[in-house]
């Protein structure tokens, strides 16, 4: 179960900034908003579920949409880091001790930057995983009260080509009053229609936004029970988004099948 509130804005800097580029997209635990060129906003305690043995790890799944294949490196910068903070960065093939400042990943014999296939989720990198996951690993201080920002570059020989930012709120109180919606997507895939249920009596936003990030539909759910006439949609993938004052944003990936 995960405190999380994605924000979607995209930053475009001159110089150092967060930017996307078409064809490269990175989704928080693969499914979701494309978070190329934004940011991933996490609210953490002490006794969070997430976090085994005081550790983190956050799964941003990448996928080489840009038309070739490409050999990519990950850059990462320490925006502002408690020194007492530890983090490592997991990259095809291997995890990494990350040093202050700026780290990035190896591109050697011994340690290849991974060949990440051009197309979809059917594609696999050059040492064979399932498109690429990128996986920060953070161990918070413990005893502190903490925030810290961390900025992730897609690197290709040497130039940086897209990224994502990582914020962390660190609290050594109790979990959010914030109640976690269980979101159910009944059938999927679905042809006609599909009935999205909460698990909770309150009212809820829904939003249905596509591949592209376009939001579709906008409703709301009474009663935590919603169905959607699905006649107008065309076949592909489409996200369910639901939250409310009660409850944290959920997502789910819908399949529409006429």
């Amino acid at each position: 179960m995960k405190q999380i509130i994605l924000s979607v804005a995209t930053f475009f800097t001159v110089l150092g900034g967060v930017f996307a580029q078409s064809g490269i997209e990175i989704r928080y635990n693969g499914v979701g908003n494309n978070l190329a060129g934004s940011s991933l906003d996490l609210y953490l305690y002490g006794s969070h579920p997430d976090l085994v043995a005081g550790t983190i790890d956050v799964h941003f799944v990448v996928t080489n949409n840009t038309g070739a294949d490409k050999q990519w490196k990950i850059t990462r910068k320490e925006i502002s880091v408690p020194s007492t903070w530890i983090d490592q960065l997991c990259w095809p093939p291997s995890c990494y001790p990350s040093v202050d400042g700026l780290f990035t990943t190896p591109s050697t014999v011994g340690s290849p930057a991974p060949t990440v296939l051009n197309g979809t989720s059917t594609a696999t990198t050059s040492l064979g995983n399932l498109e690429a996951e990128m996986k920060p690993r953070i161990t918070p201080d413990p005893a502190v009260n903490s925030y810290a920002h961390y900025r992730y570059y897609i690197n290709e020989g040497g130039a940086y080509v897209d990224s994502v930012d990582l914020k962390i709120n660190y609290s050594l109180g109790i979990a959010s009053p914030k109640q976690t919606p269980v979101l159910t997507l009944m059938p999927n895939p679905a042809d006609n229609y599909v009935t999205v249920s909460t698990g909770t009596s309150g009212n809820a936003t829904m939003k249905v936004v596509d591949v592209l990030g376009n939001v579709v539909m906008t409703t709301v759910i009474t009663d935590g029970t919603e169905t959607i006439n699905l006649n107008d949609f065309k076949n592909g993938v489409y996200f369910i988004q639901v939250e409310s004052s009660e409850t944290k944003l959920m997502t789910r990936k819908l399949i529409v099948r006429h």
